[in-house]
């Protein structure tokens, strides 16, 4: 096997890994963790750019912002567009008055990416604005992500209830 094959076998080896490693922390930060410790490719391949996107935070708190551990994992993910640490990093600043402005820009970035609850909390501080305009946006967000889904409603409001009582 000449030289260049190699290189392109261990480059699509490690794409693969890193694909299988950022599914398996999309489903479970734990299991990311133990998958971790099996060998030294797993090690290194779990700090694949699609691993930080994809993390599961669900299990974590939303103020672990103070670990100096979490804080660089936290920070990783939102450099990579995890959507779920972007939309919390938005709910600290907006609503502990950090910077409303940029924490706005957060939860409307991760509206983007599509996270129920970020569209949730945007669509509602958009349409609970002054701005006839911003409070129409704000309702087409809403109508556009919930309409026939009442039942998702109730899930995401009561998803974001959890984490902002974490904040209080």
């Amino acid at each position: 096997m000449d030289p260049l094959s190699k290189n392109i076998l261990d480059v699509l080896r490690n794409d693969i890994l890193g694909e299988i490693l950022s599914r398996v922390g999309q489903q479970s930060s734990l299991h990311l963790s133990v998958a971790r410790l099996v060998c030294k490719d797993f090690l290194k391949q779990s700090e694949h750019y699609l691993v930080y996107r994809r993390l599961s935070l669900d299990r974590w708190p939303i103020l672990a912002w103070g670990i100096p551990e979490m804080v660089y994992l936290l920070h990783r993910c939102v450099i990579n567009k995890n959507p779920n640490a972007i939309f919390r990093l938005g709910l600290i600043s907006y609503f502990n008055g950090v910077n409303t402005y940029l924490g706005l820009r957060y939860l409307e970035e991760a509206s983007n990416y599509g996270l129920n609850q970020a569209v949730y909390v945007y669509g509602l501080i958009m349409f609970s604005s002054h701005d006839l305009e911003e409070k129409d946006k704000g309702l087409k967000i809403l109508n556009a992500r919930f309409p026939p889904l009442p039942n998702l409603v109730v899930f995401v409001r009561m998803d974001v209830y959890g984490l902002l009582q974490q904040l209080w």
